[in-house]
């Protein structure tokens, strides 16, 4: 972990992040507590979280979204919440796709590593501002291998995560440019890892480090399916 934050710390003065208030502004929160259960069938995955600090009127919206050996499994748009929805929830995961489209239905399959993005958006369709993405390793008789939480919105995030974004593997690393050009090279390289990818152009795939970092290219054929 020691090693992934130097490496996050080095990219984010390499990609010139942008700098940040000395005042953090308030926002709004969607906390993860604990993964209660992990199971493969609808219903069965659960979490205990927290939402706080939504003042009305709320630009926020509950989002889930569950990835799973390359198909989506859920996108769900959960509604607008407001200030009495202040309190803790249970969340389970389940069949839905009012946020998007998704390509498979539960159960999850076997054996299989799990993504899940809890998220309070700004906006139906905007960023995520809050929450909390859980990888499991898999859902029958698996356990968590990370959870990343995302931070409140402030003024100090340039660059939210986006809600289409997705996590792909470099297995190899790979060399980083500021455009989809090969003429943007910069001087340096993306290490190897699991890295949210936003979106494609030509041959290239772009890639969202961090709030205060600059998205990069990397060659499509060092991003794994």
């Amino acid at each position: 972990m020691r090693k992934l934050l130097v490496i996050i710390l080095i990219l984010l003065l390499v990609l010139g992040a942008l700098g940040a208030s000395t005042v953090f502004a308030a926002g709004a929160t969607w906390s993860l507590v604990s993964v209660d259960t992990i199971d493969c069938a609808g219903s069965a995955t659960t979490f205990s979280m927290v939402l706080a600090g939504v003042t009305d009127p709320s630009p926020y919206f509950w989002r889930t979204i569950v990835d799973a050996g390359g198909n989506r499994y859920m996108d769900e748009n959960a509604g607008n919440p407001v200030s009495t929805d202040n309190g803790p929830y249970s969340w389970t995961l389940y069949n839905s796709s009012s946020g998007g489209p998704v390509t498979a239905t539960f159960p999850l399959p076997n054996d299989t590593p799990i993504t899940v993005q809890l998220l309070l958006t700004n906006g139906s369709e905007g960023p995520a501002v809050s929450g909390a993405i859980v990888t499991i390793d898999k859902c029958n008789g698996g356990s968590v291998t990370s959870i990343t939480p995302i931070l409140p919105a402030s003024d100090a995030c340039a660059d939210p995560l986006p809600t289409n974004a997705v996590i792909h593997e470099l297995p190899q690393g790979a060399p980083a440019f500021y455009a989809a050009d090969l003429a943007t090279a910069t001087n340096f390289s993306i290490p190897a890892g699991t890295w949210y990818v936003t979106q494609t152009s030509g041959d290239f795939t772009q890639l969202w480090i961090a709030c205060q970092a600059n998205r990069v290219w990397v060659p499509s054929n060092a991003v794994a399916p």
